[in-house]
């Protein structure tokens, strides 16, 4: 058995199962550092194929299978997201999630994720006015097929680019494909954040 074997893997992603893992511990090790930090895993249901999950809550169940690598506590503060469908989504909407948990911003937002992502994280958090003092990347790992990782990502941030909150064009189409059970998230995630 891989580190694949327990995730529902696009071909591309072969080989990046123990990474995703990875990205999981960080950001729970992260949480705890902090009694005030709070942990929200974000991603919809994105795939027909595996209907009863979203992204957001296999991630938690992949924590509590790892029992929080020993930082329990962290479980209570652990919010699930599950709508969004590209990494502007998992940015908005993670943050709506958090403001209508908790009725308030939060302090500072830190990204946990792959570290060829950070440039396109960054600008998605200017594109929704967040404060770039507020915001800070984890990188914490690559794939390992980066050359192939990096030649899409130059294609998104292009994308991102010219359309910063993916309302158009191939960003528009990917999460209309990425959404085959036409979930949607409360109405008022759409709107701008408030200051």
């Amino acid at each position: 058995m891989t580190a694949d074997d327990a995730w529902a893997l696009q071909p591309y992603q072969r080989g990046e199962g123990g990474c995703y893992l990875e990205h999981i511990r960080a950001g729970v090790r992260w949480t705890a550092e902090d009694g005030h930090r709070w942990l929200v895993f974000s991603g919809g249901d994105t795939h027909r194929e595996y209907p009863t999950r979203s992204e957001a809550e296999s991630y938690r169940q992949v924590a509590e299978a790892q029992g929080w690598w020993h930082c329990r506590e962290v479980a209570a503060r652990t919010l699930t997201e599950t709508f969004a469908r590209d990494s502007y989504e998992n940015l908005r909407f993670g943050l709506w999630r958090f403001y209508d948990a908790l009725g308030a911003w939060p302090a500072e937002v830190f990204v946990v994720g792959w570290a060829f992502k950070q440039q396109r994280f960054q600008w998605h958090a200017a594109a929704l006015g967040w404060p770039a003092e507020r915001f800070h990347y984890i990188g914490v790992n690559d794939p390992p097929d980066l050359a192939a990782a990096q030649a899409g990502e130059s294609q998104a941030l292009r994308d991102f680019l010219a359309d910063p909150h993916g309302r158009q064009g191939r960003l528009a189409a990917k999460r209309h494909a990425r959404n085959p059970f036409g979930h949607q998230p409360p109405a008022h995630w759409q709107s701008t954040l408030p200051r």
